[in-house]
């Protein structure tokens, strides 16, 4: 069984070659093949690779992110979850990064290369973030499979409103993160 320490962590470039890569999902095949170079260079968002031997084992991007009141399906749910802070730290919206694509390829699939990469993503951002980022944010893709992986790591909905949607948007607060580690 690979580790995600077995691979070599490459931040994606213009200048990257990208190796062979098929998750099962061609959406996400897609957007590494042919679009994430292209978000790369318009600072959209950076995506890291996880190579060993010839294979892409997995990739991520991230982006930035906000969760704030148009997140929410009205005002009192927003309020509730404002509610968590103390009222001096009651802001608009609050830091968040959203994990904007994350592809394991099917060869290693279930057996824990995604949940190696959460980890990873939430070391980073409470360990080495440069700027203040409280939630990981994911849509995810609406399907019990893929929801009860982001489950299994943490994360909670935000809103039912998105429950016939092709995605639900989720989220982990990075404090309990920070708290347990």
């Amino acid at each position: 069984m690979i580790r995600l320490s077995d691979c070599a962590a490459i931040r994606l470039s213009a200048d990257t070659q990208i190796r062979a890569f098929d998750c099962g999902e061609n959406d996400l095949n897609d957007f590494l093949l042919n679009a994430a170079k292209i978000h790369t260079q318009d600072l959209l968002s950076v995506t890291l690779l996880f190579e060993y031997g010839n294979t892409t084992v997995a990739f991520y991007s991230v982006c930035n992110d906000n969760i704030s009141l148009d997140s929410f399906r009205d005002k009192t749910a927003f309020d509730i979850f404002r509610s968590l802070f103390p009222k001096p730290k009651r802001f608009k919206s609050f830091p968040a990064v959203k994990l904007a694509r994350l592809g394991v390829h099917s060869t290693y699939q279930s057996a824990g290369i995604g949940t190696q990469i959460l980890d990873y993503i939430k070391m980073s951002f409470t360990t080495r973030n440069k700027t203040g980022c409280r939630y990981v944010t994911v849509d995810a893709y609406n399907n019990e499979r893929t929801l009860r992986f982001y489950q299994r790591n943490g994360f909670d909905f935000l809103t039912a409103k998105d429950d016939k949607r092709d995605t639900r948007l989720m989220y982990f607060d990075l404090k309990r993160f920070a708290h347990a580690s």
